[in-house]
């Protein structure tokens, strides 16, 4: 769990120095892109929802092995 927050904390202040650095609009163009994707080609959202899924799978499955 430690290593969980750990992890979290410092993708937010990545996440704030590059907004910092950048400016909001530059970081903001990608999930734009990602939801005029979506609505273009919804299959497409099937394939990654999948993806994703299988990857959480995986993780379970290696962790219960461990």
């Amino acid at each position: 769990m430690e290593r969980l927050l750990y992890g979290a904390g410092t993708l937010l202040v990545m996440l704030g120095l590059a907004a910092w650095v950048f400016g909001w609009e530059a970081l903001m163009w990608l999930p734009r892109a990602a939801v005029e994707a979506v609505r273009a080609e919804p299959w497409s959202l099937g394939l990654v929802a999948a993806g994703v899924g299988l990857m959480v799978l995986a993780g379970l499955v290696r962790r219960w092995r461990g």
